[in-house]
C-alpha cells in the first residue's frame, strides 16, 4: 500500500525498497544512496530525470517517492557491505524539503558514519545546517559539496524551488568553519543562462574564501532534459566545443588567478578512476 500527502505543490508518496545502497556508476564514489526518488527542487537542467523511473522522472518536480523503510534496509546492509565512499545523493537532493520532515539523510549519515563508511553530501539546501551537530561529530568521515550555478536571482529559471545561492554560500561557509571538507559544484553551465563572468566569478571568489574545490562542468543536454527546459525557457541553445573551451578557458584563468583548486569533471572523473586502478 502506498501512503500520499502533498506538501506545497508536490505529491509525495512512500514506498517501500530492497535495497538502499546501489554499486555507483560515478568512479569517485562506491556507493549511491538516494532516500527519496525525485526532487521537490524541480530544476530544469538536471540530468536525474532522465534516470529515475516512473512518475518522479515524468512529473519532475511534481512528485517524489519517500523510501519510507530506508533506514531498516540501510542498517543490515551496512553489515554486510565493505566500507567505501557514498555519494548522497546521485539522482535527487538529500536535503530538499521533504527532508525537513522524514530525517532520512540524516539518519543515514548517522548509520554509515557509525559503520565506518565516508559520505560525500551533494545539495543545493541550507537544510544540511539542520544537521550541524551530526556533521561535527562525522567531520573526518563526510565532506560536503554545494552546487551553485550562479549568484545572480536568474537562478529561477534554471533552478525554481531551490535554495537561493546566498543560502547556499552561507551554508558552506558555516561548514567549512567546522574543518568538514567543502567543495563547490558550479555546473552545468549553459549557453546563454549562465555562462558569464558575472556569473562564475563570485563563485570562484567563494570558493577561494572557504579554500574549497570547484568543479565546473558544462550543460549536457539530453532528450527529456530539452523537453522540460523547451517547455519553460523556450529554444535551448546547444553548447558547442568553441563555446565551452572559451568558457572552460576564462573560468580556469580566473581559478589560477584566485589560487583556487579547479578542475572540470571530466578532468576529476578521470583522476579518480587512474586513482582507482
Amino acid at each position: 500500500m502506498v501512503t500520499q500527502t502533498v506538501i506545497g505543490n508536490t505529491i509525495i508518496r512512500e514506498i517501500r525498497v530492497k535495497n538502499a545502497l546501489s554499486r555507483s556508476g560515478l568512479p569517485e564514489y562506491d556507493y549511491a544512496l538516494n532516500p527519496y526518488l525525485g526532487c521537490q527542487h524541480g530544476c530544469a537542467y538536471c540530468y536525474a530525470m532522465e534516470f529515475t523511473r516512473g512518475e518522479p522522472g515524468r512529473r519532475w518536480g511534481e512528485v517524489v517517492y519517500v523510501k519510507a523503510n530506508l533506514l531498516q534496509v540501510l542498517s543490515r546492509e551496512v553489515r554486510r557491505f565493505k566500507p567505501g565512499v557514498v555519494g548522497l545523493s546521485t539522482i535527487t537532493d538529500p536535503y530538499q524539503p521533504v527532508e525537513s520532515i522524514y530525517k532520512l539523510s540524516r539518519r543515514s549519515i548517522e548509520i554509515l558514519c557509525n559503520a565506518g563508511f565516508h559520505v560525500s553530501i551533494q545539495t543545493k539546501s541550507a537544510l544540511i545546517i539542520r544537521d550541524i551537530d551530526l556533521l561535527s561529530r562525522c567531520s573526518s568521515d563526510v565532506d560536503v559539496g554545494f552546487t551553485i550555478t550562479t549568484m545572480r536571482d536568474t537562478y529561477r529559471l534554471i533552478e525554481p524551488m531551490a535554495a537561493h545561492p546566498m543560502a547556499r554560500a552561507s551554508a558552506l561557509r558555516r561548514i567549512n568553519s567546522l574543518g568538514i571538507e567543502t567543495w563547490v559544484f558550479l555546473g552545468p553551465i549553459i549557453p546563454g543562462i549562465n555562462d558569464k563572468r558575472e556569473d562564475y566569478e563570485p563563485i570562484i571568489r567563494l570558493a577561494r574564501n572557504t579554500g574549497s574545490q570547484l568543479i565546473i562542468d558544462r550543460f549536457r543536454p539530453r532528450p527529456l532534459v530539452i523537453k522540460v527546459m523547451g517547455n519553460r525557457l523556450g529554444p535551448v541553445n546547444t553548447p558547442s566545443r568553441s563555446w565551452w573551451s572559451t568558457v572552460l578557458k576564462d573560468v580556469l584563468t580566473l581559478c589560477r588567478e584566485y589560487g583556487v583548486e579547479c578542475m572540470s569533471a571530466e578532468d576529476e572523473w578521470r583522476m579518480t578512476r587512474s586513482r582507482k586502478r
